[in-house]
């Protein structure tokens, strides 16, 4: 019924424009040179994807402001091939750090959120489906690029208000950029609360080595409140003809205030200790990263790049919680608090050099060292609590060196061939209970790509890649500390459903070998229509199992889940787009004009994905990744009546499926149909405004997991979570 309904408003968008649309603007009213810029760019978006030796898709400056989003997850949600899940995009349905993001063409930082990014401060968006040599990625990259220095005198104001849950939320962000001589600066700044909330009922059954069964139903409400605020100035310098300098500053720091409620009803079985719980918490976390680039261009085409960059970040937090039994009685009084800093520091450059008139060699290096350093405290009924990861300080610490040279060879305009070999080093060092680890991995990582026009214009290619690529798992992951599940208190033995977590210091990097293929065809006004296969082998798969341990942190034993080296994997899959643009001139009966400058029209999204994957230790026809699902369908539609006037909307559909975790454990997770639709007009001499609704269905999320025969131990859970849509209004305006 939702999927209809979905279907239904897709349709009602493109409908053809009626007699009470805005009447196109004059041509006096049009400033020829401002849509030459316009077309210009999305010319040139189109041209980089075209002529790319590798799967690219580009979203410009002109693609973030037509449709006013005021989160990156929303732009990324319509580009084919990319997968959202929870607060982070995936390609080929592959999520866990196989999929790279970027900042600046720097790894994002550890507690980055990319829904805190505005796309006001984004210049563009690299999507880039495949290893390369210069990013590596075992499915790919995203690159944001924040923005540049305009080329004229701007100031940009940006305002929202928007409802999720709880209360209201917003954002105002206001910029300024101009050149003044060598001189070209960007000072943008943004202000934004966040509101949200969930109802999650659960319910957990238990049978133990004993015989003894338990079935629990749990009713549990939370609510996220914070306010934050992101400055990133940017600076260009030339120096000369040949030489420019950049410097770009990232500053976000946020405060949050988050509170719950839990009520347990023992439906079966013995009652557990604590029938009524509630928590208060508040955190604080703070960003700062400063990069410097320096950029040579040679009278013989060569072109050298060094950068540098400095990040420091600090997270800290305390919280209470209180249960409660029978009759009222106090179980248990909890206070807690953290703090985590860390420092990283990177260093790197590219050499590209033409040699002749068909070949190019381009190399460069990345060096990159991060520190973490982290304690948590736990005061417990009035006793300060001292064991394990509790009261005592954590250290950790990544090294990262990378040296990559490329040869590019195009023998002809159809044909180019790019053969590159990438060179990683990977360490790390933690401190902490139980002492020291240290270890270090290096590989040899080769990459092939090739891309083949099938006509003089290029409008029609073949591509084909080889790579290696690594993942190197992240310090999180590395660290050999507990984090107890809160569902069950410290004095009693969790289940298999419910454990505790902790790192495992003796992580190994996975690698991975991968086949790429594709076809594609272009057409006038960005239409694209396209096919693509791609394959995987992943050797030394990190995945977690879960074990019954004697936890430093609890008086008694508890299920903890560890990540592991697995053993090997495989996934493949098949990839389509199609996207049609029909300028409104084309249609019969259209105003004269109208569509000319490129502005008023329709314009069709699909992309369908298909996914298959299997886990070789697991018997099981549903040992895939975690994560992947087997499909995923996206639709979409926009319409153009004039410049600033317009409607969209999004569909994106995925089934549920089930995963076999391991020899005894099972995840299901039910199908999620997620409708975006929005609408937009511009008001002469005032600015543009815009309505949205995000996740407009709303729709239940049912999950399910289980374990047999755990050491004797089987266990159930069934979660459901109630689906919130997002309301918003946003008003843009430039003087």
């Amino acid at each position: 019924m939702q999927l209809a309904a979905a279907l239904a408003l897709l349709a009602l968008v493109a409908l053809p424009a009626q007699a009470q649309q805005p009447a196109p603007a004059a041509p006096a009213a049009s400033a020829p040179g401002t849509s030459v810029t316009v077309q210009g760019r999305r010319d040139n978006e189109t041209e980089e994807r075209r002529h790319s030796v590798v799967g690219l898709t580009v979203i410009g400056r002109d693609e973030l402001d037509a449709h006013g989003d005021i989160s990156v997850l929303d732009v990324l949600a319509r580009v084919a091939g990319v997968d959202i899940d929870g607060d982070m995009p995936r390609l080929r349905g592959l999520g866990g750090g196989y999929t790279q993001v970027l900042l600046n063409g720097e790894p994002a930082p550890p507690g980055f959120s990319m829904d805190m990014l505005a796309p006001a401060d984004i210049e563009r968006i690299e999507v880039i489906k495949g290893p390369t040599a210069e990013f590596g990625g075992v499915a790919g990259t995203i690159n944001i690029i924040l923005r540049r220095a305009p080329r004229l005198k701007q100031t940009e104001l940006r305002q929202s208000i928007a409802y999720r849950a709880v209360a209201p939320q917003g954002s105002t962000s206001v910029s300024h950029g101009d050149r003044v001589d060598a001189l070209g600066f960007h000072l943008p700044i943004t202000l934004f609360t966040w509101a949200n909330g969930q109802q999650v009922t659960n319910e957990r059954y238990s049978l133990d080595a004993a015989g003894v069964s338990s079935l629990r139903h749990t009713e549990q409400q939370d609510r996220w409140l914070g306010s934050g605020l992101q400055f990133a100035p940017r600076l260009d310098w030339t120096l000369g003809e040949r030489d420019t300098l950049h410097w770009q500053l990232m500053w976000q720091a946020h405060r949050s205030r988050n509170a719950g409620e839990r009520e347990t009803v023992p439906l079966a079985g013995p009652p557990p200790t604590t029938l009524q719980s509630a928590y208060r918490s508040r955190g604080e976390w703070e960003l700062a990263r400063s990069q410097w680039q320096w950029v040579h261009k040679a009278v013989s085409g060569a072109r050298l790049e060094l950068k540098l960059a400095l990040q420091q970040s600090l997270s800290t937090g305390q919280s209470r919680s209180v249960g409660q039994g029978a009759s009222g009685v106090l179980t248990v009084a909890h206070a807690s608090a953290h703090r985590q800093e860390g420092r990283q520091w990177s260093q790197g450059g590219r050499l590209r050099v033409p040699a002749g008139e068909h070949r190019t060699w381009s190399g460069g290096w990345d060096a990159e060292q991060r520190e973490l350093d982290e304690q948590r405290d736990l005061v417990e009924n009035g006793v300060p609590q001292r064991t394990g990861s509790l009261g005592v300080p954590f250290a950790g610490s990544t090294q990262r060196g990378v040296v990559f040279v490329q040869h590019e060879w195009a023998p002809s305009p159809r044909w180019s061939l790019s053969t590159a070999l990438r060179g990683e080093q990977w360490g790390f060092q933690t401190a902490g209970p139980p002492g020291v680890e240290r270890h270090r991995y290096a590989a040899l990582l080769p990459v092939l790509h090739l891309r083949h026009a099938l006509d003089d214009a290029g409008r029609e290619v073949l591509r084909a890649s080889v790579s290696v690529s690594q993942r190197a798992p992240d310090i999180g992951l590395l660290l050999p500390r507990y984090s107890l599940d809160g569902t069950y208190p410290r004095e009693e033995t969790n289940t298999p459903i419910t454990p505790d977590t902790a790192g495992n210091p003796a992580l190994a990097p996975e690698r991975a070998r991968g086949i790429e293929l594709a076809w594609e065809r272009s057409a006038p006004g960005g239409g694209v229509l396209s096919a693509g296969f791609f394959l995987r082998e992943v050797q030394g798969l990190i995945r977690r199992r879960i074990a019954l341990e004697v936890v430093s942190d609890a008086p008694v034993p508890r299920w903890v889940s560890r990540p592991v080296n697995l053993g090997r994997a495989h996934s493949s899959g098949l990839e389509f787009e199609w996207r049609h643009r029909v300028p409104e001139a084309a249609r019969p009966g259209a105003a004269p004009g109208v569509g000319q400058a490129g502005r008023a029209g329709t314009t069709w999204r699909s992309a369908l994905s298909l996914y298959r994957s299997r886990v070789e230790q697991i018997d099981d026809p549903d040992a895939r990744l975690e994560g992947q699902p087997p499909w995923r369908l996206t639709l979409g539609a926009e319409r153009q009546w004039a410049a600033g006037h317009g409607a969209g909307a999004t569909l994106l559909h995925t089934p549920g499926f089930s995963t076999q975790q391991s020899d005894r454990q099972r995840l299901w997770r039910s199908t999620q149909t997620r409708l975006d639709a929005s609408v937009s007009w511009r008001q002469a001499g005032v600015g543009q405004w815009r309505l949205a609704v995000v996740n407009a269905l709303a729709p239940v999320q049912r999950s399910r997991s289980a374990v047999s025969d755990f050491d004797g131990f089987d266990a159930s859970a069934a979660t459901q979570r109630d689906g919130v849509a997002q309301w918003t209004a946003s008003f843009v305006t430039r003087f």
